[in-house]
């Protein structure tokens, strides 16, 4: 695909800023930006609009939406964001990308957390959204990473002691085993995050709770958890500025359509519902979902699985709160949430989902061997071998593993681009299932020599329903279809059409005698109007959805 940066390494906060203002100034016409929200630490929260503005504004076409970082080490979502932003302006000429700009309206956000992002890839530190502290501001008692040897990587850490759980693997100084219920015998190790200790007594080692626990993709107002609960969903719902800023955003924009936001890992798509199983969810949706969702397994290689049946390890205390989930139930806008890059699917592992919850510890220990191999093979650097170091409180210790940072949790550098092109090929097939309503079999008859005929068939293209789904009705986010007839005075005219369906919702089979259509609800519908006016008179028709965009022709009475 044809680009103007390249995608061989991360993008900070400033450099992505950077591209993106390059971007609009060689674009004037096709980008806006603008800052949705300003961070702790001064940086903008920027949202892109990528539309042909010379035919028609933004919010009068139906829109398509992505965004990046919800979660602040996941990086790879982000360039996911830019790659598709840099896919769509640097082929703006070719028909596919010249007919989406002008009949289609792209919302992009690359960085939902510039904060929380920089620190991840600035310096040693792990963390899940932001870099401020929560809930408490004061470490609590009890082990907290930090890079100790002072390599820039924060590793494991492995501490012998005879009371451990772990041993090293036969034959194997790197690989480390669980102990059996029998080992007696040898030398043993418990294994930790790299860091040091507040309080330590001297003998027990505890885990301490994270530094930076705000975990924004629990932070919506859609299956909200205290903190008891759901570690990181906040104060309440939408205290983040971030998630509040993007809340606003979307409910601003309600010509939204369809939803991606980007995370990692796992290489998977998955959809609502996240807070029930999907059988008792709108079937229609969920055939939907999966319909949609066979575009992106065909582009990515990717499963798509339901939430709650297949994603979540823990169906009782489930995680929630989440984006899409948010997305579906309160706004009514179909969104899948992208878990980018599978290290695991790369080293040949078994098939990851729908998530198998009662793995053996042997077949955990097979996929660790599994990715250790494929790492020590294409990214040898990091592979970090135990190495000795003298730890404040412990001692001796052993630092090492692997770098989990762009291995695990993101592609090493070197393969970005494949995870990018991949990803922006799905999205530019995604973003062409919008509803779009277009006026077709427009004529008028004289039937004296004021009175007129008009007749007009109000239709939608797309693949969507002008109504978005099922959901939406229920959570009563979308207003009928707008039609007008302008510049004439109407005398009587037919019932409007408050919604039309798409050529999803075209009920077929394939039957014992072949191929069947049956009933389903007008994707068209004639509408007649009575009007008075002059020979000559021009008249204007105008079709309008919210989230279905808008549709014009004018005519002459004759």
């Amino acid at each position: 695909m044809k680009t103007t940066f390249h995608y061989d390494h991360y993008y900070d906060y400033e450099e992505m800023t950077n591209c993106l203002h390059t971007l609009q100034q060689i674009h004037p016409d096709l980008m806006q930006m603008e800052s949705i929200c300003v961070s702790e630490e001064g940086k903008q929260v920027w949202a892109v609009t990528l539309t042909d503005r010379s035919t028609g504004s933004a919010m009068e076409k139906p829109a398509y939406y992505m965004d990046g970082n919800h979660h602040a080490g996941e990086v790879t979502g982000s360039m996911a964001c830019m790659h598709f932003i840099d896919v769509i302006l640097s082929n703006h000429d070719t028909k596919e990308m010249t007919k989406l700009l002008a009949e289609t309206a792209i919302y992009v956000i690359p960085k939902i957390s510039p904060d929380g992002s920089d620190e991840y890839l600035h310096t040693a530190n792990k963390l899940r959204s932001v870099n401020r502290p929560y809930p408490n501001a004061q470490l609590d008692d009890g082990l907290h990473a930090e890079d100790i040897n002072g390599d820039g990587i924060i590793a494991m850490m492995r501490v012998k002691t005879p009371y451990g759980a772990w041993k090293k693997q036969n034959g194997d100084a790197f690989i480390m085993t669980k102990r059996l219920p029998d080992d007696q015998d040898g030398e043993f190790y418990n294994i930790y995050t790299e860091g040091t200790i507040v309080n330590y007594d001297g003998v027990h080692i505890k885990v301490g709770t994270e530094k930076w626990g705000l975990d924004f993709n629990r932070n919506y107002p859609f299956g909200w958890f205290i903190e008891s609960r759901q570690p990181g969903a906040g104060k309440y719902p939408l205290s983040n500025p971030e998630n509040r800023a993007v809340a606003d955003f979307v409910i601003a924009h309600k010509n939204i359509g369809s939803v991606l936001t980007m995370h990692t890992t796992g290489g998977v798509l998955v959809y609502p519902p996240g807070t029930m199983p999907s059988k008792e969810a709108s079937q229609e949706d969920m055939r939907m979902y999966k319909e949609i969702g066979e575009m992106a397994t065909q582009e990515m290689g990717y499963p798509v699985v339901n939430i709650f049946d297949n994603f979540l390890q823990d169906t009782v205390n489930y995680s929630s709160g989440a984006f899409d989930d948010w997305c579906y139930h309160t706004q009514g806008i179909p969104a899948y949430t992208v878990e980018l890059w599978n290290v695991k699917e790369r080293a040949g592992c078994k098939q990851q989902w729908p998530v198998k919850r009662d793995k053996s510890d042997a077949e955990k220990e097979e996929e660790f061997l599994k990715v250790s191999t494929w790492v020590k093979e294409h990214c040898p650097e990091a592979i970090l071998p135990w190495t000795h170091c003298t730890h404040p409180q412990l001692g001796d210790v052993e630092i090492g593993g692997i770098d989990f940072k762009f291995t695990c949790q993101n592609c090493p550098p070197a393969y970005l681009l494949q995870e990018m092109e991949k990803t922006t090929a799905f999205a530019l097939r995604h973003a062409k299932v919008l509803p779009k309503l277009v006026i077709s079999d427009l004529q008028v008859s004289q039937l004296s020599e004021q009175i007129f005929k008009i007749d007009a068939v109000i239709a939608n293209k797309g693949y969507l329903p002008t109504y978005i789904c099922e959901e939406a009705k229920n959570a009563k986010g979308n207003q009928p279809l707008e039609i007008h007839l302008e510049n004439v005075e109407i005398l009587t005219q037919t019932v409007m059409a408050e919604e039309l369906s798409g050529f999803f919702n075209i009920c077929t089979e394939y039957g014992y005698d072949g191929i069947e259509t049956n009933n389903y609800a007008p994707i068209a519908k004639k509408i007649t109007w009575m009007v008075k006016g002059e020979k000559g008179q021009k008249a204007v028709l105008i079709a309008q959805g919210e989230k279905a965009g808008k549709a014009q022709a004018e005519m002459i009475l004759e």
